[in-house]
């Protein structure tokens, strides 16, 4: 029987989500774990994205087999009972076997927080990342104005040496500003490796004045790296939705 699982954590001391041999903290491999135990039998456990570390989700979905049908509901008081407090699974549901919790994705939104407050309330430490309290959000909104389309976000991605196509749809990049907070909300098809961390990069630059807001299309039209500005660092950064094409999401509740 599959599952598909909604997946909350604060992502401050995990290695990202995806297993890796010299990591032996992430996500997928605690929730594998706490699975297992329940099924008495190892689980596979596929996401449907893979967050870097220190990066968090509201909104992370996967997918699971378990051997046997069991209430959704059970599943998810049985794993959470296993499950370190940094990290809880939401909802639980019942979903075809062909489903697929990265391949079948429509969209994802994340969302980046910056915080111009002089002190940052330690609740709240954890999840923003500090900016200038000059920083404007009207400069963010000129920097990201014609950014939504289908175009090749390559210059944003990270460089591995294995460099996937860099053709992606951004669907609209939304700029928030509640008090001291600004934030930078993007839902698209799917991302690059970095890419969100690299647009929020520029637009902190941009929001405090040390480049032009039209540094954006320049690196895309020109694809020069050396124009980029510093990765924004993870700690802004959330996996808010995950939408399939059955109008199923993972939610933040």
């Amino acid at each position: 029987m599959r599952y598909r699982a909604t997946i909350a954590y604060v992502g401050t001391n995990f290695h990202g989500w995806q297993i890796q041999a010299n990591a032996s903290r992430t996500v997928q491999a605690v929730v594998q774990d706490a699975l297992a135990v329940l099924a008495h039998a190892p689980v596979r456990v596929e996401g449907a994205g893979r967050t870097d570390a220190g990066v968090h989700a509201d909104g992370q979905v996967a997918h699971f087999d378990l051997a046997r049908p069991r209430e959704p509901h059970a599943i998810r008081d049985a794993v959470n009972r296993r499950l370190p407090e940094d990290v809880r699974i939401l909802d639980v549901a019942p979903v075809p076997d062909a489903f697929h919790a990265r391949f079948d994705v429509e969209w994802k939104e994340y969302r980046y927080r910056w915080s111009r407050a002089a002190v940052i309330p330690p609740r709240d430490a954890p999840f923003v990342t500090p900016i200038s309290g000059a920083a404007a959000a009207a400069r963010m909104r000129e920097a990201v104005e014609g950014l939504a389309g289908t175009r090749d976000f390559g210059i944003f991605s990270v460089r591995s040496g294995l460099e996937e196509p860099g053709i992606r749809t951004l669907h609209f990049v939304e700029i928030e500003e509640e008090g001291d907070e600004l934030a930078a909300l993007l839902r698209g098809d799917g991302f690059l490796r970095g890419m969100v961390r690299s647009i929020c990069g520029v637009l902190a630059d941009a929001a405090r004045g040390r480049v032009v807001p039209s540094r954006m299309e320049e690196l895309l039209s020109g694809g020069d790296r050396r124009l980029l500005s510093p990765k924004a660092p993870a700690r802004g950064l959330s996996l808010v939705r995950v939408s399939y094409e059955d109008g199923a999401e993972g939610v933040k509740l």
